[in-house]
């Protein structure tokens, strides 16, 4: 495989190992809940492992903790850079998201995954990936590790601070 750069699908592969670390999903599971071919998931699992941030085992995978932090808290901004968009309805994310909004008192500018029929409006947050509101919506797991990585990718200074400590709790 020529192509060993990152891209946004190998991120929200890697974020689904890490919301279950203690399952050994198999890439036909992984890609079913993610709603992924079973090829993409294959191709994101092979970077991923070319890379150095997830090891192949003989009991199934293990996430190389401190590297995939490091990226995330350093890259991912740059390999998924995110844009606000208009007001739509969607999942809470970033710092609106339950997972880091007890740390932000007074925002009321709130930023969500957009998902037709999302339980909250807000300015839209350009997904990681395409698939990964509708996975997320699935798996309330999933969605705080992506809100958490969305604080990384718009988040001013303080935001990505909290985000970063947030992130420490699970890797």
């Amino acid at each position: 495989m020529d192509d060993m750069a990152l891209a946004p699908a190998d991120v929200l592969v890697a974020m689904k190992l890490v919301a279950h670390p203690d399952r050994a999903a198999s890439v036909r599971q992984l890609g079913d809940e993610l709603g992924m071919s079973k090829s993409s998931v294959a191709y994101s699992l092979r970077r991923l492992n070319a890379l150095g941030l997830v090891k192949e085992e003989s009991g199934g995978r293990r996430i190389n903790k401190l590297a995939l932090r490091d990226f995330l808290e350093n890259g991912v901004r740059w390999v998924a850079p995110a844009r606000l968009g208009d007001f739509e309805l969607g999942l809470p994310t970033a710092h609106t998201a339950d997972v880091l909004a007890r740390n932000f008192v007074g925002d009321a500018d709130p930023v969500v995954m957009p998902l037709a029929h999302g339980p909250v409006r807000g300015r839209a947050v350009s997904p990681l990936h395409p698939l990964a509101p509708k996975a997320a919506a699935q798996d309330e797991r999933l969605h705080r590790l992506l809100a958490v990585v969305d604080a990384l990718r718009i988040g001013r200074a303080r935001d990505r601070q909290v985000a970063a400590k947030e992130l420490r709790s699970w890797l």
